[in-house]
């Protein structure tokens, strides 16, 4: 393998993100509306001119990082991501097109024959902002770092991962247990955004790396705003400023890129104002979080989900176009298929059906063995998501079930019932895979020892393919084991999938550079207006 690697032959923190996939979501404002949504990919007018400058650009993410710290703070679009990579670069950028990860702070990755070794290079004279060099000492001190803080994937990479060891300078060598084929999607992520060792710790730790920008100040939950560095390695920015803010949604995105008074709006979950963006001619980045919206399943024992059967009641009794015409008046992407139909890793094995008689029917025998029927459902408390949540209470109660709506308040809320108490029946939430790391999502959230694990759900079938996912080799060979996946999924049902979540990253007509990354993290050092 050369320069490029092809990837199809891949706590806290994270979990936010995940309950952070129904924060986005907002009901569409008009009804009979039949757009569609676009392929993944740019959209509209893409400016190649790289050449001009900006005093300021201003990104209005859907959640400010609260802290720039990589095992903190998850890498992905949208709630963190952008910052991390501003301020750390990462060692790949995954090519969403061409499927394949291109260096960026390394000048090459390669790997054996046999896939178990893989030799990073870097490039010759990177520093981070505080003038230290860019070595491979220091990529293996921020690795055992991330690792030893329990960083977003750090679990996996220990268990895969044998050695990480510092040949020379410029070299770094991964030794791994088993053949890993997409082990670089882990570089192009938290593993791949090294913090300088003189960063320090604790109360001391200030985000040093080496990447486009540095933090010049931070004002929780108002902005962040970072300043260029003259001395970055691929040239100084072509902004001098990159401001980051959050407001309350999606549509308030648009409507201030209507105002000019931001150059790049995070648009998530909300179909009519993602259409309305790409109909008014503003380009941007089309992506799909599968399995974005779902109601997840608590598995464990002492709970009605700890019955396979009463799981499986669950799904077949959610029908996913009407969950959907009540959330986003028809216009999302329902579904129960682990990955949509537009997706790079959609399969020919169906998903469960809308089949009330039969999920009667199940429930009836769980009823018989002593279950009363009872749930109680985790729903956010805000207008799409409570109409979401009265649909699935419709639609569970008409075959039997006792459905009581437990109300939270705000996400921070979901997060702590659902996934660190694991108080719960059952939660509209999301599971949330990303195109760009498959194996990693489905890992972290079916895995038996993943601390990611939000559902308690183990199964030594269901390890044992995601070990063959981890091992798969290409494209093709991929998919064929999320068929395999997909039929376990249906037969155990550890939670339901009920649609994919649209993400438009969207951008001014005159605003050009902005570069696509893995979980849609947007790479700004090239990124102008003008």
């Amino acid at each position: 393998m050369g320069s490029r690697t092809r990837f199809g032959k891949s706590l806290t923190a994270v979990l936010i993100v995940g309950a952070l996939a129904l924060a986005g979501c907002a009901s569409a404002e008009s009804s009979g509306d039949t757009r569609t949504p676009p392929a993944v990919g740019m959209v509209g007018e893409q400016a190649s001119d790289t050449t001009g400058s900006v005093a300021q650009l201003t990104f209005s993410v859907q959640a400010l990082a609260a802290v720039l710290d990589p095992t903190k703070t998850a890498a992905r679009g949208g709630s963190g991501g952008d910052e991390l990579a501003a301020v750390y670069d990462v060692l790949l950028r995954y090519d969403g097109d061409s499927n394949e990860y291109e260096p960026r702070l390394a000048q090459s990755l390669t790997a054996n024959d046999a896939g178990t070794v893989w030799t990073l290079k870097l490039r010759p004279g990177v520093t981070f902002s505080d003038g230290t060099p860019l070595d491979a000492n220091a990529v293996v001190a921020s690795i055992d770092r991330y690792n030893n803080g329990r960083g977003n994937g750090a679990a996996v990479w220990l268990e895969a991962v044998e050695s990480t060891t510092a040949v020379d300078p410029q070299t770094v060598e991964f030794r791994l247990r088993t053949a890993w084929p997409t082990f670089p999607s882990m570089l192009a992520l938290g593993h791949g955004m090294i913090v300088a060792p003189g960063a320090g710790e604790g109360e001391a730790f200030k985000p040093i790396g080496a990447g486009p920008f540095v933090l010049e100040r931070y004002t929780p939950n108002e902005e962040r705003v970072l300043t260029a560095r003259a001395d970055y390695w691929n040239g100084k920015p072509s902004a001098e400023k990159l401001k980051f803010v959050a407001l309350s949604g999606s549509r308030e995105n648009l409507e201030s890129m209507k105002t000019n008074g931001i150059d790049i709006g995070f648009l998530r979950g909300n179909p009519s104002a993602i259409y309305d963006a790409i109909d008014a001619g503003y380009p941007g980045y089309f992506s799909i979080l599968n399995s974005g919206g779902a109601e997840l399943v608590n598995n464990r024992e002492g709970r009605p989900g700890a019955d396979v059967r009463v799981r499986k009641a669950i799904a077949l009794a959610i029908d996913p176009e009407l969950v959907g015409q009540r959330g986003d008046d028809g216009l999302g992407l329902p579904g129960k298929a682990l990955f949509d139909e537009r997706s790079r890793w959609a399969t020919d094995v169906d998903a469960l059906p809308y089949d009330p008689d039969a999920a009667r029917k199940l429930l009836d025998e769980a009823k018989a063995d002593g279950y009363d029927g009872r749930l109680d459902y985790v729903v956010l408390q805000v207008p799409n998501e409570q109409a979401i949540g009265l649909a699935v209470q419709s639609l569970l109660q008409a075959v039997g079930f006792t459905v009581n709506i437990i109300n939270a308040n705000n996400a921070g809320d979901i997060v702590k019932q659902v996934y660190v108490q694991h108080d719960y029946d059952m939660a509209h939430a999301g599971i949330g895979l990303y195109e760009s790391i498959p194996f990693l999502g489905l890992q972290t959230t079916l895995d038996g020892s993943s601390t990611s694990n939000f559902s308690g759900y183990s199964n030594p079938v269901m390890d044992a393919l995601l070990d063959k996912l981890q091992a798969a080799d290409g494209d093709d060979e991929i998919r064929g084991v999320l068929g395999e996946i997909q039929t376990e999924w249906n037969e155990t049902m550890p939670s339901v999938p009920t649609s994919s979540v649209m993400i438009y990253v969207s951008w001014q007509k005159d605003v050009h550079g902005v570069v696509p990354t893995a979980t849609g993290i947007m790479l700004l050092d090239k990124a102008w207006r003008g």
